[in-house]
């Protein structure tokens, strides 16, 4: 399917709601998006597939990396394999804050997946968020870690 694109369309992807960037994306690429996409990486994967048409394409090592992260998202055992709490996209010794119970809270990440919190060390982010709240808490979640997610 062609995409014929312009500057002020990839501008109107930043506003667009999880629905509509559906949407526009049968629309243009003839398929449902995968349902592990959010809004966020639609808008990701459409703003570069817009400009790639711009640029008049895409290299075959991009679109062979492309297709990686899609069929990761896709398929299940990826998911359940990462097998760290912590997300890929915080490493060892990220310093996240978190203002819970009128008190700022450092938490360090470190490199097996686990944190350190008030100097001592916890299997997983949920693990801290647990110890912190007193509740069982999806620990990315809980730090903001994840996509439109406030605690």
């Amino acid at each position: 399917m062609t995409l014929t694109v312009t500057a002020p369309d990839i501008c109107r992807l930043v506003e667009a709601d999880a629905a509509t960037l559906r949407r526009i994306w049968q629309e243009t690429k003839g398929t449902a998006p995968p349902k592990t996409f959010t809004a966020r990486l639609m808008r990701l994967a459409l703003a570069w597939g817009a400009q790639t048409a711009l640029a008049g394409g895409e290299s075959a090592v991009a679109r062979r990396d492309w297709k990686r992260v899609i069929r990761a998202r896709i398929d299940s055992r990826s998911l359940k394999s990462r097998g760290g709490a912590v997300p890929a996209t915080v490493g060892d010794g990220t310093r996240i804050l978190k203002d819970w119970g009128g008190k700022m809270h450092e938490v360090l990440t470190t490199a097996d997946g686990g944190a350190t919190w008030n100097g001592q060390s916890y299997s997983s982010l949920s693990a801290v968020a647990r110890a912190m709240t007193g509740t069982n808490r999806n620990g990315p979640k809980f730090f903001g870690l994840r996509e439109g997610t406030r605690t």
